[in-house]
């Protein structure tokens, strides 16, 4: 049986659009979200609070998505990271993904990012790019 209870799910995005929408999937999914547009204080309130997830944006303006990354890996018992990103991998990227805990989706599509938190709270997913789970376009969920 699956665990149903109400998730904690940091979303870290400047982009006012992915947010509204991927808080909404959320939400109706019965998780309960905090957003930021803050690298910097997503790390202070990770330090303060417990969150299951969180979904950052390969940019935010405060703080290099790398400095943000390093920063989680420091939090004891760190949530499972999800990058969004616009555009293909870039090499940094990919080798965060392989070096656990990250998983990188596409920001364009928000049911595969609902979907990347969902196997995230699973436990499914730490290290994993999200081709390597077989929910790309939906047809093979």
């Amino acid at each position: 049986m699956e665990d149903r209870r109400r998730r904690r799910i940091l979303i870290v995005s400047n982009d006012e659009q992915q947010l509204v929408s991927l808080c909404q999937l959320l939400e109706h999914d019965g998780h309960t979200i905090w957003t930021t547009w803050s690298g910097r204080e997503a790390l202070q309130e990770m330090q303060s609070q417990h969150f299951d997830a969180v979904v950052v944006d390969d940019y935010v303006p405060d703080l290099y998505v790398g400095q943000f990354i390093e920063g989680v890996s420091r939090i004891p018992s760190h949530p499972c990271l999800i990058l969004v990103q616009a555009h293909q991998p870039r090499a940094d990227i990919r080798d965060w993904g392989s070096s656990g805990r990250v998983c990188v989706v596409e920001k364009t599509q928000p049911a595969q990012m609902v979907k990347a938190v969902e196997l995230a709270l699973q436990g499914k997913l730490p290290g994993r790019y999200l081709e390597d789970h077989s929910i790309g376009n939906g047809k093979n969920s």
